[in-house]
This record gives structure tokens, sequence and C-alpha cells, in this order.
């Protein structure tokens, strides 16, 4: 890990692990792991991986690879089925419960972290993490998602909820309506998104420019076409392109232009557990009352 608490521009790489392209029943690129994994070790980056509860009911092997290797867990829901993701006014109680049932079970304690599918998260599921003994929450666009949810006013940088033990991590934006998402790094470049990531920090100030979050899946990094296949259109389409011009080869040089740049790569969830709730700005519930 190379961050510094001297420097101020500090870097989150986050991996959601889910099926393939997030839809499909399969996870066969899971198995394409180890180049990844291998070029976080020769760079000496860390990274906060968020996995499905299926794959720790099933014991799958990715998550022994990635405790081998020090990587940090939490909790990404327990299905990501399309039919579980509904909007910011439903609650998602039971993936956040069968999440982390599956979690403590197959790693032997209580996860800290969860990041919802789609960052769907609603009021009740604020509650229940709370309840749940969760510490932070990393599910939060600050952005409007048509149908789905609207966070445009939410803070970028690190808050409470109010009322609760809950902090939320937001994550990072491009511009104002566009995630940091390794998605659409793979269709702007790395140059141009190291630019747009830059520009959105240097608009913040003090320790809000501590904590910038860029996310990403190993569908970004690998393309497993039979999933990939059975895509809606537009889906496809965005996914086709980002194969063709993104991938490994995109990341590794994001991730080196972002240096050049002076930012500092920071893990996650050990920094999300050290921060001074005290400090933070709180948000109230009613955040959620917003009309989609």
């Amino acid at each position: 890990m190379d961050s510094d608490p001297r420097r101020s521009e500090t870097l989150y790489l986050t991996l959601d692990i889910e099926s393939d392209y997030g839809r499909s029943d399969s996870y066969e690129i899971l198995s394409q792991a180890a180049p990844f994994i291998d070029w976080l070790h020769a760079e000496n980056i860390p990274l906060t991986a968020f996995v499905v509860g299926k794959l720790f009911q099933q014991g799958h092997s990715i998550i022994d690879t990635f405790l081998r290797a020090g990587i940090s867990l939490g909790v990404h829901g327990f299905s990501h089925s399309p039919d579980t993701f509904g909007t910011m006014h439903a609650s998602h109680a039971d993936e956040i419960q069968k999440g982390m049932e599956a979690f403590e079970k197959r790693v032997g304690r209580k996860p800290d972290g969860y990041r919802a599918a789609l960052g769907i998260v609603s009021r009740d599921d604020v509650l229940l993490m709370d309840k749940l003994g969760f510490c932070y929450d990393a599910s939060i666009f600050p952005m409007r998602r048509s149908h789905c949810y609207d966070f445009s006013g939410l803070p970028k940088s690190p808050f409470q909820w109010q009322g609760t033990n809950l902090v939320e991590i937001p994550l990072g934006m491009l511009t104002a309506t566009l995630p940091a998402g390794m998605t659409f790094i793979n269709l702007l470049g790395s140059e141009l998104s190291a630019f747009l990531v830059k520009r959105q920090v240097s608009s913040l100030s003090g320790d809000d420019k501590a904590f910038h979050v860029t996310d990403l899946h190993f569908h970004n990094l690998f393309p497993y076409y039979p999933a990939m296949n059975s895509l809606p259109f537009i889906m496809r389409l965005v996914y086709q392109a980002g194969s063709i011009m993104g991938g490994l080869v995109t990341l590794r040089r994001y991730v080196a232009v972002l240096r050049s740049k002076g930012f500092v790569f920071g893990n996650l969830e050990t920094d999300a557990l050290s921060l001074r709730r005290e400090s933070l700005p709180v948000v109230g519930l009613d955040c959620f009352n917003r009309m989609l």
C-alpha cells in the first residue's frame, strides 16, 4: 500500500464479485482472476472486494484466493439477481441478511462493510445495516439514476447516517452524472478518465479529497462472450466496446497516470474503519423521501 497520511489525494480500488456481467447464472470469469491479483501484488495496490453471499455459501475457491492474497472482503448482497434490485424506496432486507449470514459462516466473523447491487439502498436498508452491526456502507453513487434512486444531493465524501453508527463511503465520480466505474473508464480511456478524476478531486476541499473510489468488476477486465451475448442490446454494445477498448491494460495505465498526478492508493476497508465519526458530516434519512 502506498497511502501516505501527509498526502490528501487518495484513491481506492474496489471490486464487486458477482455473476458474469451481473445478470447471468455463470461465474466463469472468476477463473481469470490470477493476472489481476498478480498485478495488485506487483504494484503494491490494496483492494477491497464486495462478494455476493451466494459465493460464500457455495464455498467458491475465489474466497480462499482473496483471503490468501490479503484482500479485504465485504458483502455484496446475496444473489445480485435483477428481480431483487428494486429502488431506493424498497427494502432489501433478505439480500442483506442472507449475505451477512453467508459471509459469517464462511469467513468466521461478521463483515464490516456492505455494498448493494447497483448501489440501490433504502432508508430501511440503512437502519437494518446499522442494527446488524455493519460499520460502513459503500453503495451510494452521489447522482440520480432514473427509476432507481436520486442521491444527487448527498456528499461526495464520507458521512454518517443520522441516528446510526453507520458510515457511508460514496463512490467516486468522473463527472456530475458519470460514475468512476471501470465500465466507463474502458470507454473513455485511461488518460481522459484520470484527468476527470483529478478534476473532480481538485473541486473538493480539505478532507473531502481523501476518499475517491473507483469500482470495477472482473467482466470489465476479462470478457466472457457467452454471458455477454445474452445481455440486453444496449448493455451488450457497451461491454463489447469496453472489451475492445479497455480491460486490464487500461486499468494498469489508469493507475499509472493517477500515480503520476500525485495520487496514492489506500485500502478502503482499513481507512473506513479508522475514520473519526465525530468529524464526519451527518446526513438525515429524509433524503430517501425524494421522488424518482
